[in-house]
């Protein structure tokens, strides 16, 4: 491995970490119990830096399977020019073997 790509995970890491140990920090120092509404029903009661941290994290989830949207719809695109230039890789093929065989 790299030392460059070494001292990359090594900063992920510790970043992961901090933002870890600030979210433990932030949901201990706000202990107060809240029960949160969605749609119009309550849900569970709980701390407010659970819930803080709860939503942040789904928020996370979703804006990365939302980003995953374009990737597939360019790797399906992909997929249909490679069958398009294999199509055609075919046809220059053929037309070649008939000029040779001329």
């Amino acid at each position: 491995m790299s030392f460059l790509r070494w001292v990359s995970r090594l900063l992920f890491g510790v970043l992961a970490l901090a933002c870890i140990v600030l979210g433990v920090y932030f949901a201990v120092d706000n202990p107060e119990s809240i029960t949160p509404r969605f749609a119009g029903y309550p849900l569970f009661p709980g701390s407010v830096g659970f819930w803080l941290i709860g939503f942040l994290l789904i928020g996370a989830m979703l804006g990365f399977l939302a980003s995953l949207l374009p990737y597939y719809t360019e790797r399906r695109r992909v997929k249909g020019l490679e069958r398009q230039l294999l199509r055609t890789e075919r046809e220059l093929q053929t037309v070649r073997r008939q000029v040779a065989g001329d």
